[in-house]
This record gives C-alpha cells, structure tokens and sequence, in this order.
C-alpha cells in the first residue's frame, strides 16, 4: 500500500501545480466580479470619474480593459525584479 499512497500524493501535487493560479484580483477581492462592484460603488460615489473608469455607456473604459487583462490572464506574466515588467 505505500506505493499506491505515494503514487496518490504524487498525482495530488501535480495537479495542484497544474491548477491555475489566482490572479491579482482574485486574491485581493475574492472575484473579479466583487473587484468591480467595489469600483463601481466609489465612481457612483463620486470618489472616481465615471467616463473613465467605465466610460460613456457603462461598459467601457478602465473596468472594460481590467477585465479583458483578467480574462486573458495577462497578470500571470508580471514579474517582480526589481520593477514590475512583462514577459521573461
């Protein structure tokens, strides 16, 4: 039986190093979908101005852009060295 656990705890791991990790957003606020209703509340307040942040009709600007950024996982290429950059 130790074989099988160890083949176990080895499958375990290698998928939870698969799973995708969080992004950013996720982290800080739960969802996405929590980050933005926070944003939405602060330009309905007036503390940000609403043409950019969710543009003209709502759906646009800054929030637009942020979630195209969290659905294509843009955030998972940022790296820390020193600076924030993109990419290798």
């Amino acid at each position: 039986m130790p074989n099988v656990r160890a083949l176990a705890e080895r499958v375990r791991r290698l998928e939870a190093a698969r799973a995708a990790p969080k992004s950013p957003l996720d982290v800080l606020y739960g969802s996405f979908d929590t980050f933005a209703a926070a944003l939405r509340a602060d330009v309905d307040a007036g503390q940000l101005d609403r043409a950019d942040v969710v543009g003209p009709d709502g759906n646009g600007g800054i929030l637009n852009a942020l979630r195209r950024w969290h659905d294509n996982r843009l955030w998972g290429g940022w790296h820390r060295n020193r600076v924030w950059e993109y990419g290798g």
